[in-house]
């Protein structure tokens, strides 16, 4: 019997991609018929608000959700409850795991964009994490991560031994591929306030995110698709006026029509995907790019970067462009737009592409690697 603890630190959080895998994987592990494994989930006082029922929790006294609760949380209680409760192994799903840990730890790092821009992040966030990252990495029995893409940077910038780097990719929600009523879908509409047609694009803030790019090639379309198309950067919402370039290029924009509604919910996703004309993702770095999956299970036609792991996981299925060029990026948004045979062409490759990845192989992959590290 092997005895598996699953750092819970980022679960309880607003969902973004790293949160989203978490929350995801650990919910397939507590499906999986493994008579052979026992799952122990560890959180801070976050965990006791009943959103995860089922789930093998062990909760602590004080929150972990914030960043210094958080850190003080992982680097103290979470070691203290692992010891305490017997584990064999150590799983941490979100980039970051306790130094010394008292037993094998298998660790998840999704990218290095903390290093390779670091221009993009708060110093004291930089710094952290390029503080603690290559440690993390070493100290670690076995380091996962989401593509080859990011194997590469592992070996290269960290110096961690290919042989010590387990490449999973990641899932995608059967969620996404359900068929929804039409009703429903204009209800989710009406409630977000969505244009009839639009492009669509899902991330953070993130400067490394493009929204700029995306903003300026929009500009560039011609008033036939301005007037008709409009664009929706969910996740952004009012934030991007402390974007200075973005809120710069929208401030200049005279025609068409962008909205920001902010964080949606994750059940109104697989709506909204499907509502899009296409999902633009225009990113300058991923360390996998998990929107790209969902909007192909949900029949959704994609344009993304011809960067890090986005080929890697698009394949032939996705327009990929220059993401540095607004002009090659606004002549994909036209022939998407304008082109149903080409439309028609991304939703079937995309579907086929997305029918390929799924939480449980992910969880299962995984399962071997923790097991591996256990003995």
């Amino acid at each position: 019997m092997v005895h598996i603890g699953i750092n819970g630190r980022s679960m309880f959080r607003q969902l973004t991609g790293v949160q989203h895998y978490a929350r995801e994987i650990t919910r397939e592990f507590c499906a999986l018929d493994a008579p052979d494994v026992d799952f122990t989930v560890f959180s801070g006082r976050e965990g006791r608000d009943g959103s995860e029922p089922g789930m093998p929790l062990k909760t602590s006294f004080i929150p972990a959700g914030s960043p210094i609760k958080g850190l003080i949380w992982e680097q103290t209680l979470l070691k203290r409850m692992t010891k305490k409760s017997g584990v064999d192994v150590l799983f941490n799903p979100a980039n970051v795991a306790p130094l010394y840990p008292p037993v094998s730890s298998v660790v998840t790092i999704h990218d290095l964009a903390f290093l390779l821009f670091p221009e993009y992040f708060s110093r004291s966030f930089g710094a952290y994490y390029r503080a603690m990252i290559p440690r993390i990495a070493s100290q670690a029995s076995m380091v996962i991560t989401d593509s080859e893409s990011t194997r590469s940077d592992l070996e290269s910038r960290l110096g961690v031994p290919g042989s010590k780097i387990a490449v999973i990719p990641l899932g995608v929600s059967p969620d996404f591929r359900r068929h929804i009523k039409k009703s429903v879908l204009e209800e989710v509409r009406q409630r977000h306030n969505l244009p009839r047609k639009f492009f669509l694009s899902i991330s953070s803030l993130e400067p490394r995110k493009n929204l700029k790019g995306l903003v300026d090639a929009y500009s560039l379309l011609p008033e036939d698709i301005l007037a008709e198309q409009g664009l929706v950067l969910v996740g952004a919402g009012n934030r991007v006026y402390a974007n200075p370039g973005l809120s710069e290029s929208l401030s200049r924009l005279g025609r068409g029509s962008v909205m920001t509604p902010g964080y949606m919910p994750s059940e109104d996703l697989p709506a909204v995907y499907r509502l899009s004309t296409a999902l633009v993702f225009p990113s300058l770095y991923e360390g996998f790019g998990l929107p790209v999956l969902e909007a192909m299970a949900a029949s959704t036609p994609v344009i993304t970067s011809n960067r890090s792991s986005l080929p890697e996981v698009a394949g032939h299925a996705a327009v990929l462009i220059d993401p540095e060029s607004r002009e090659e990026l606004a002549a994909a948004m036209e022939l998407v737009a304008s082109d149903s045979g080409t439309r028609n062409l991304l939703i079937e490759r995309g579907k086929k592409r997305a029918a390929l990845f799924s939480w449980k192989k992910t969880a299962q992959q995984t399962l071997e690697v923790l097991k591996s590290a256990a003995y």
